[in-house]
């Protein structure tokens, strides 16, 4: 599953600064629906003089691969053309009748090759016969518009592959100059996780960055496995055929069925190497040629009607290829042997149906070794596809093909939407608009910012009469220079400028009521935003104190407001927290605790903290020590007897020792309350005299 165990020549390359899966990007959507590429590839090198049959040289065909020929009343005519198909292309004919059957006559490319894998390679990467190139065209274009794959995808933006291989092993087409571009799988119903992700710190060295590389492929793998294996179990499985082809299209058809917004598949046929046996003598409408065009042709059309079933036609494009054709002239052994020119094949309901290139002129008495004229760089289908189906420009596909090729009419006008911004080249008055912008209906760009751009909160109250309001404006994307009118109470306006790179902007001084905000952007026509906020009376002050007379402590808890004053006996305090603590002095306490906003009120609150005293021996027969903690130089201690009379009342000095000393001999046997008042103490003790 993808290429989870696979490594990039060029790992220097590879930018590894983001390692996990963020999710900012510039570029279209794979949440959002778009245009979908389907490539067939026909392996081998397919007989296109027997797929697409030029009606108007038949007898010059009969002559020249009379082996291999089809009989002329089994030929399938395209209406309106001079061209027929294989019998074997029933489907295509339909489609034809339809207005969805695409065909570009003798495609090649010059200088070719004819080996297969070097061919492949040349249509697989889009280079000239005599360059080697390790990128593939399709992974250049999927590279290009997304360039921090694969470093930062799977995102909240791009939660699906984008690109599928249908099979079990992965082609140049998809190999990119970063990284591989495509998720390979045969069967997305029944994948599970490949591998245990981790995730480890690496060294930036070459095995550093080798083993970062796995680790994503992993964290990949992972991730896209389970949202294919989600997306394919919602989808709908239509009627196809059995056959290998069948099986590859069904499986795309569930996909997008199921909402998989992956834009490019591949899928591949093969058996088309026909050097013998591609007729049987018998009847050359049968053989093995017959039998895979049959397997396409039925596996093609079953796969347009789900489309059609699903409503998603309109979306998906078709475009079959080969690595080059097959010799005009027939073989002895019933076949043909590999040769240059051969038609590429399109299907859609938006491409232009009308036939590119003219059907060839064979001349007389021709050799083994004639090849029919190349008519069209395969670029030029490639460049035409990216421009008028994939959202590209000349200078786009340019960097991806390495050159110019002029195009061919592959999509109707109507339909070409080079910028993607869903307004057709035809009526685009900007056609150059980027990717997910918002436009008009002419296609020009629309100045937009995302709704959470501007943030606007009261960070302070006022009272009625006051003007101690305030409101902090933000704004997310610093990029930009705004402008902000405020309309309030009283005719209040004014006008804030908040340059590129200020973020955040107060207001003071407001007085109650609603205050209207309106954002405007720098050289931006025609783009406001507005707000009304209102700034009311503030909450009430609350408090709730707690006070530990053991430890001379309190501590409070402050509501309805941000900033407090607290105040205890001469000790200020400026207080922000919702609980406070603080130590207390000894003695009389006068708490106060205020805000900057009178109105919300004042809490007051008096209380005493007494030093400690003890008393001993308790009980007594008569001799009591009375221990005096703190400061304090006199205190005052009365006797009360247990009736509540008042038996004794005198002032003490508290000597050095903090000892003063009391006889309650003469005093009757019983229980007495033994009060001591000083400065900083205020205690009551029970004495049991004997």
């Amino acid at each position: 599953m993808t290429h989870a165990a696979a490594l990039p020549a060029l790992f220097s390359s590879i930018p590894y600064e983001s390692l996990g899966f963020g999710t900012q990007s510039e570029l279209a959507q794979t949440v959002a629906e778009g245009n979908i590429l389907v490539i067939i590839v026909l392996s081998g090198g397919n007989d296109g003089l027997n797929t697409v049959i030029p009606l108007n040289m038949l007898s010059k065909l009969n002559s020249i691969r009379s082996t291999v020929m089809l009989p002329d009343n089994k030929i399938l005519p395209l209406e309106g053309t001079e061209l027929g198909l294989h019998p074997s292309l029933k489907g295509f004919q339909s489609l034809h009748k339809e207005n969805r059957l695409k065909i570009v006559q003798a495609v090649a490319y010059p200088q070719p090759s004819y080996s297969h894998f070097r061919s492949m390679d040349i249509w697989d990467s889009a280079s000239d016969a005599l360059k080697y190139e390790n990128s593939g065209w399709a992974a250049r274009y999927l590279e290009a518009k997304h360039p921090n794959f694969p470093e930062a995808y799977p995102t909240e933006l791009f939660p699906h592959p984008l690109s599928m291989e249908i099979g079990w092993n992965s082609s140049l087409m998809f190999t990119g100059k970063k990284s591989f571009t495509s998720v390979v799988a045969s069967n997305p119903e029944s994948f599970y996780e490949i591998i245990n992700e981790f995730d480890n710190n690496y060294p930036s060295t070459p095995i550093g960055e080798k083993l970062k590389y796995l680790q994503l492929m992993a964290k990949q793998s992972n991730a896209y496995g389970k949202v294919l294996k989600e997306q394919f179990k919602k989808g709908t499985e239509y009627a196809f055929p059995r056959s290998n082809l069948a099986d590859q299209l069904k499986i795309v058809s569930r996909l997008i069925s199921g909402g998989l917004q992956t834009r490019i598949y591949k899928v591949q046929i093969g058996g088309f190497d026909t050097h013998s046996a591609q007729v049987e003598p018998g009847d050359k409408t049968t053989g093995m040629h017959a039998t895979i065009l049959k397997e396409i042709d039925e596996a093609v059309t079953a796969f347009m009607k789900s489309l059609d079933q699903m409503g998603k036609s309109d979306r998906v494009l078709g475009m079959c290829v080969s690595e080059f054709g097959r010799t005009v002239h027939s073989n002895g052994t019933n076949g043909t042997d590999h040769g240059t020119v051969s038609p590429v094949i399109l299907f859609g309901n938006k491409v232009d149906p009308k036939v590119v290139g003219k059907n060839p002129i064979i001349p007389d008495n021709t050799k083994y070794s004639y090849e029919m004229d190349m008519q069209y760089d395969f670029r030029q289908v490639y460049a035409s596809v990216m421009n008028q189906w994939m959202g590209g420009s000349k200078t786009f596909t340019k960097e991806i093909l390495f050159k110019d090729f002029e195009q061919v009419p592959i999509i109707q006008s109507a339909y070409i939407d080079s910028d993607e911004d869903g307004v057709p080249d035809i009526v685009d008055k900007c056609n150059d608009t980027p990717i997910g912008a918002l436009v008009d209906i002419n296609g020009c760009e629309i100045f937009t910012l995302p709704s959470n751009n501007f943030k606007v909160e009261v960070v302070a109250s006022t009272c009625i009469g006051a003007n101690n309001g305030s409101l902090k404006v933000s704004v997310l994307n610093t990029n930009y220079s705004y402008s902000l009118t405020v309309k309030g109470p009283n005719k209040y306006e004014k006008q804030i400028n908040m340059p590129k790179g200020v973020a955040n902007s107060l207001l003071n001084g407001l007085v109650l009521g609603v205050y209207n905000m309106v954002f405007t952007v720098e050289n931006v026509k025609n783009f406001q935003q507005a707000f009304d906020i209102k700034i009311t009376e503030p909450a009430p002050l609350v408090v709730q104190s707690t006070i530990d007379a053991g430890n001379k402590s309190m501590s409070i808890q402050l509501g309805g407001a941000t900033n407090y004053f607290v105040q205890i006996n001469e000790a200020f305090f400026k207080v922000t927290e919702a609980n406070w603590s603080t130590a207390l002095p000894a003695g009389l306490v006068k708490l106060q605790v205020s805000t900057d906003l009178n109105c919300q009120g004042i809490y007051i609150k008096e209380f005493f903290v007494s030093e400690s005293v003890t008393a001993f021996p308790n009980p007594t027969t008569g001799p009591v020590q009375v221990h005096v903690h703190g400061i304090d130089q006199k205190v005052d201690i009365s006797i009360v007897n247990a009736a509540g009379l008042n038996v004794s009342n005198q002032n003490y000095s508290v000597p050095s020792s903090r000892l003063v000393g009391l006889d309650l001999s003469t005093f009757f046997a019983g229980l007495y309350l033994i009060r001591v008042q000083g400065e900083t103490v205020d205690q009551t003790l029970k004495i049991i005299k004997l």
